[in-house]
């Protein structure tokens, strides 16, 4: 005797409603309960593994042990995870994703100049990689009009948008680049136009360039998360390099405000690019510990940085 568990289409609705999945990969939208994606970004520019002269020349056994070490990481505090391939020429990306591919599976985040990306997407292609299984990073305006035909012409079913501005941006002014209406296209807002290419999963990147900036971009994820239902994130450690002092441990100074701020964006973000995949450790084990005390305090009923 056997019992058969069917899923009714009211809860596949509501699965939908709350989150992305891409494989086994569990992304939150409209709400915080889901740990965050952390995303390593890996063959961006001055990484050491990459010959300067070439590019598109790198130590695969260095980048490998990269990779591996934080897909361990992941698996060791069981948080979700993806890796960013970055590049800066439309050549090295395609021997970038080629070595990826040839050694782990989808899902990953396409990053890397938009020639680059251009260059990656045909590639793709040609391997037989559909485009539900990358993220597109990213797009800010619908002002390239070779971008708007890529995306439309590849049928991209994710993309990043990346909120674009100053440091004195407030959350508003924020959340307004997402939905003021454009009476130059179409009267609709940019994520309605994104959508209009055939864009069905959109993900929202804050931008951030210093620390107040990163203040706004946590206030606009709460904005986002309760008006739009879409995933919400950032790369909040950016602005770090503007805090390193020639008086202190540059390395290790920079690592512990790394995990600080780690710490913070893993209680409001649906994901997290954590930075250079070197960063790894600090930023899984500080996440961790959020999501720790995260659970503890919904257990006990306390509320905590919760708008």
């Amino acid at each position: 005797m056997f019992f058969e568990f069917n899923i009714s289409t009211q809860q596949v609705k509501i699965m939908n409603d709350n989150c992305y999945t891409y494989g086994d990969i569990t992304l939150g939208k409209g709400n915080f309960n889901l740990p965050p994606v952390l995303i390593g970004t890996i063959f961006y520019m001055g990484q050491t593994i990459i010959e300067r002269q070439n590019p598109s020349i790198f130590n695969k056994e260095k980048a490998k042990k990269r990779i591996d070490f934080h897909k361990e990481l992941a698996s060791k505090y069981n948080i979700p995870e993806m890796i960013e391939i970055s590049a800066d020429d439309s050549k090295s990306i395609v021997k970038y994703l080629e070595f990826y591919l040839d050694n782990y599976d989808p899902p990953f985040v396409l990053g890397g100049t938009f020639d680059a990306r251009v260059s990656g997407i045909e590639y793709l292609n040609e391997r037989g990689i559909k485009p539900v299984e990358y993220i597109y990073n990213s797009i800010s305006n619908l002002k390239n009009s070779k971008e708007i035909e890529l995306i439309r012409k590849n049928k991209i079913d994710s993309t990043i948008i990346l909120i674009l501005g100053t440091n004195e941006m407030t959350s508003n002014q924020k959340y307004n680049y997402l939905i003021k209406k454009d009476p130059l296209n179409k009267n609709k807002n940019l994520i309605e136009n994104i959508k209009e290419l055939g864009v069905k999963r959109i993900w929202i990147d804050g931008g951030v360039i210093d620390l107040e900036s990163l203040a706004n971009t946590f206030e606009n994820h709460h904005l986002v998360k309760k008006s739009l239902n879409l995933p919400v994130g950032t790369a909040p450690n950016l602005f770090l390099y503007r805090y390193s002092s020639p008086r202190l441990n540059k390395k290790f100074h920079t690592r512990y405000r790394r995990a600080s701020i780690m710490f913070i964006s893993t209680w409001i973000s649906n994901f997290i690019f954590y930075g250079a995949i070197e960063d790894a450790v600090e930023s899984f084990a500080s996440t961790y510990q959020a999501i720790e005390l995260k659970k503890v305090t919904q257990n006990k009923n306390i509320k905590l940085f919760d708008l």
